[in-house]
């Protein structure tokens, strides 16, 4: 059995060499399409970790010093300023302890979460004494402060911190070891194959070489056989087949040459790289083989980072979008003219208007009203008002539904510069939705297209949007009827105290009257007296 094997190899040598070459390459293109997603992957866990850890340093490193010295700056100086980073120490508390929930649960480390969840019950417990303490300090009262201060419920906060922040910090500490092993091993992993693939590949070439000279009755068929796998598996540049041995050699191993360095080149992040020679001729030839495979991990890949680049984008955009909201949601007017130029802005749209509905007078029909209009970097005062239904923005509205243009009717919307005006390649009108029920239409105009993760970006936002429009109106109308509220009152007291007035002159005359008759009743009597005797 073995001296068949043997003398199968020997008479079809270069068939099996080239065979096993090729297999090595393609083994060698699969296990770096998975060392590189080992280490795209190990990359992601070691930014988790830090983030992890950073936050965990927040709490009390950041956040509550923050409050801490902010407040007790307040106390002694009553400087409302330094109040600043206790109400920032607040918010951004609030925002740590998520980020810490959410990194914790992506990495399944479930018994820190349940433990992490029990310690924000004290973390409450403890912002509710800063909060006593700001009202002592409000108030005055110093001796009620120092001594809730010296009750140190910072200490008893930190004593129930400590076993979590330091078993969390073991935890990430092993998990980012663990990461950076990986990475390493994916690394030389990759190295090792390409080694191999290298000495491989040139030592089997040299032994076909020898092959074909020692056996130059059979070489024409070698080198066409060893030409066709070359470009059924490695590269096809789509031209005639050589006769000249050494074209052929030369463009095996420069095909294993451009193999090695485009691997290197993906592995170092490079996803601009092309296989040369490879054009729309001869692409089709080489769908199947080493540099299809190539160019398909190449494009996965670029993919991946693109797609990682644009969620990123989403949610950047959107944790800005609602901290503009948040921080505008006192004033109607400033909220909507704010979130049109975040919006415009962020989006590098030329031009936005946002369109609020009003619907609170019962005696008219509702209608759309554009609230704030934002183009080239300028806030423009426009009056426009648009009954439901009536236009796109009216029919968006109606209908609920996003609407995207990109082949706008002549003067739908001009773009006006210093250079003359313009009509925008596409315009894109988004319906505001609060539980189901629309409060406001963007609409939003440039002259290029919207790609789709945008296009899902505005939803989002639309959302974060509807809910800041409605609860700002009702804000608003509720400081109307306080204000209502306190005019009746007013105007019951004054009601009330002229009610009083004319009670108080009528019971004067009601006395005026009994008095003039008991006189009158006496001069009667007198009168008959007189007359009796």
């Amino acid at each position: 059995m073995r001296t068949r094997f043997l003398e199968f190899v020997k008479s079809n040598y270069i068939t099996v060499a080239l065979s096993l070459l090729m297999l090595l390459i393609l083994i060698g293109a699969a296990f770096t399409f998975y060392n590189r997603q080992v280490m795209v992957e190990n990359t992601i866990l070691q930014k988790q970790t830090e983030a992890v850890k950073e936050n965990l340093n927040n709490i009390f490193e950041s956040d509550l010093r923050r409050m801490d010295l902010g407040l007790r700056g307040y106390a002694l100086t009553k400087n409302e300023q330094l109040l600043q980073p206790y109400n920032d120490g607040i918010n951004e508390i609030q925002y740590t302890i998520k980020n810490i929930d959410s990194l914790l649960r992506a990495q399944k480390l479930d018994t820190l979460v349940d433990e992490f969840n029990k310690f924000q019950g004290n973390l409450e417990s403890f912002i509710n004494v800063m909060k006593q303490l700001r009202a002592y300090a409000d108030e005055g009262n110093q001796e009620a402060f120092v001594a809730l201060l010296n009750e140190d419920k910072g200490f008893d906060l930190w004593n129930a911190w400590a076993p979590i922040f330091f078993k969390a910090q073991a935890y990430e500490d092993e998990l980012l070891e663990h990461a950076r092993e990986s990475y390493q091993s994916a690394q030389n992993r990759n190295l090792v194959i390409q080694i191999i693939l290298i000495l491989f590949s040139i030592p089997t070439i040299a032994s076909v070489v020898y092959r074909l000279k020692k056996n130059s009755r059979n070489r024409s068929k070698l080198l066409k056989t060893f030409s066709d796998y070359n470009r059924t598996y490695v590269f096809n540049p789509g031209t005639e087949i050589s006769d000249d041995y050494e074209v052929i050699i030369d463009n095996s191993i420069g095909n294993l040459k451009k193999a090695s360095t485009f691997i290197k080149e993906i592995t170092k992040g490079n996803y601009t790289i092309n296989w040369e020679g490879l054009d729309n001729e001869n692409k089709k030839l080489n769908k199947d083989n080493l540099v299809g495979d190539l160019i398909k991990m190449r494009d996965q890949m670029k993919e991946v980072k693109d797609e990682g680049d644009r969620r990123l984008w989403s949610t950047d955009g959107l944790a800005k979008f609602s901290d503009v909201a948040r921080r505008n949601q006192n004033s109607f007017e400033q909220l909507t003219l704010e979130v049109v130029k975040f919006l415009a802005n962020y989006l590098e749209a030329q031009q936005g208007s946002l369109f609020v509905i009003q619907d609170e007078d019962k005696n008219d029909d509702p209608y759309l009203e554009l609230m704030a209009c934002y183009a080239f970097d300028k806030k423009k005062y426009l009056e426009k008002k648009i009954d439901i239904g009536k236009g796109l923005v009216g029919q968006t509205y109606l209908e609920g539904q996003t609407v995207v243009l990109t082949d706008l009717p002549q003067g739908y919307i001009n773009i006006t510069s210093g250079l003359g005006d313009a009509t925008p390649g596409c315009v894109i009108i988004v319906p505001m939705k609060y539980n189901e029920r629309t409060e406001a239409v963007f609409e939003l105009a440039r002259f290029e297209p919207f790609a789709p993760h945008e296009i899902d970006f505005l939803e989002k936002a639309g959302e974060v949007m509807a809910s800041s429009i409605y609860s700002t109106k009702i804000n608003e109308r509720t400081s109307v009827l306080l204000q209502q509220s306190r005019e009746q009152a007013e105007a019951m007291r004054a009601q009330e105290e002229e009610l009083r007035q004319n009670m108080e002159e009528m019971q004067a005359t009601q006395e005026e009257m009994r008095r003039r008759e008991q006189e009158r009743e006496r001069e009667r009597l007198a009168q008959q007296n007189n007359s009796d005797h």
